[in-house]
């Protein structure tokens, strides 16, 4: 398999007001939380759109007002959550030239090192950690920590997960500022455990 192939995606997107718009719906949910999820049911909302769902804090709101500061691969589509328009948690899905699997998908690890590495460099930042395979909804993926610079010049870091499914990839960006570390990620984690996709 010609992994260079794979389109992987963005990093460091963030919230830059007026631009861009996600086409999401958010509703309220009462069904029980996983048992890892951080966050009791009644504080959690449901995205269901673009052909997947999820749970997040309910003290988080829908952001349509992102911009990308660096990007490769021909974005689906995009939707974003969080407590302000810096800290955020963003879900992107892609197009895929070949399908991902279980079996092949550590081919692919030598080319997210260096596509997040460049990415993180457009960004005016570089990777802080290792890129290392992990599941996200039982699906094949990597994670890495990124630190960048966001469109307006703030300093945040990305914990950045991919997963794959088949021809599609998810890219989750957890997007914060060190204080609301904490919180993003409990919020990611929780995205993360109830992902499904619908459509």
């Amino acid at each position: 398999m010609k992994s260079r192939a794979i389109a992987i995606t963005a990093i460091a997107s963030t919230a830059v007001i007026g631009l861009g718009a996600c086409s999401s719906s958010t509703t309220t949910s009462n069904l029980p939380a996983p048992s890892n999820s951080s966050a009791p049911t009644a504080d959690l909302n449901t995205m269901n759109a673009n052909g997947v769902t999820y749970k997040y804090p309910k003290s988080w709101s829908e952001r349509t007002d992102i911009s990308t500061q660096a990007q490769q691969g021909n974005r689906v589509w995009q939707q974003a959550v969080g407590p302000d328009s810096v800290s955020l948690s963003i879900l992107s899905q892609y197009d895929l030239n070949v399908e991902v699997t279980p079996e092949n998908a550590s081919q692919l690890q030598s080319e997210v090192e260096t596509t997040l590495s460049n990415l993180a460099q457009q960004a005016g930042g570089s990777t802080t950690s290792p890129v290392k395979a992990e599941q996200t909804a039982g699906l094949p993926g990597f994670t890495a920590t990124l630190k960048v610079k966001n469109p307006s010049g703030t300093e945040v870091e990305s914990t950045v997960w991919l997963f794959f499914k088949g021809k599609t990839e998810f890219f989750l960006n957890c997007q914060y500022v060190t204080a609301q570390q904490a919180e993003l990620l409990a919020g990611c984690n929780t995205i993360r455990t109830t992902f499904a996709i619908t459509g």
